[in-house]
């Protein structure tokens, strides 16, 4: 009897480029989920939630198997000569996630701090409504003030805003969305 084997086969380097790839896309689209989410919940006065991904670890393994066999009897046995022959081949990934909820200092440097109109715009570009994404994350756009997030305020929304929400949409809508951010220095608080 004669039996072949093979063993296990790295085939990590040939999969990271794909893997990063993949990866850091599903990650970045999950951010930006979340952030949509939260600012939803804080528009609506909801608690928002953060959760971190904390790491990913993504483990592969290819194990391959052969084997050839065989049974040579005397002429006058009753199972006579016969040869067996396999093959096996198994992949395996493991990735393992790891997500840290955002709590305590880190939770609240991010809960408080002002969405950056970078990040309102990477939404906005990325395909997400205009308009939708403005009205909840936006309390004023170049003076035009959105209807207020206090309950009892008695401020009202400026009519101007919904309209730049409709053109901004026309425009997204168009596929001609483009939005540079500029800092000013001489900026006055609204």
């Amino acid at each position: 009897m004669l039996v072949l084997g093979t063993g296990c086969k790295s085939i990590s380097p040939k999969t990271i480029p794909r893997d990063r790839f993949d990866y850091s896309s599903a990650l970045a689209e999950s951010w930006k989920n979340q952030m949509l989410l939260n600012i939803v919940k804080v528009r609506y006065l909801d608690l928002p939630i953060l959760l971190d991904v904390g790491q990913v670890v993504s483990g592969y393994t290819m194990e391959t198997t052969g084997n050839l066999g065989g049974l040579l009897s005397s002429s006058g046995a009753l199972l006579g000569n016969r040869a067996t022959m396999g093959a096996g081949v198994r992949y395996t990934d493991r990735p393992t996630i790891t997500y840290t909820p955002l709590t305590g200092d880190r939770f609240l440097s991010g809960f408080l701090t002002p969405i950056k109109p970078e990040k309102i715009f990477s939404l906005i570009q990325s395909g997400y409504s205009a308009d939708f994404i403005l009205e909840l994350g936006v309390d004023s756009f170049n003076g035009l003030r959105n209807q207020p997030v206090r309950i009892g305020s008695k401020r009202v929304a400026d009519p101007e805003f919904f309209r730049l929400l409709t053109l901004l949409t026309d425009i997204q809508d168009a596929g001609a969305v483009g939005m540079p951010t500029v800092e000013s220095t001489n900026a006055k608080p609204q």
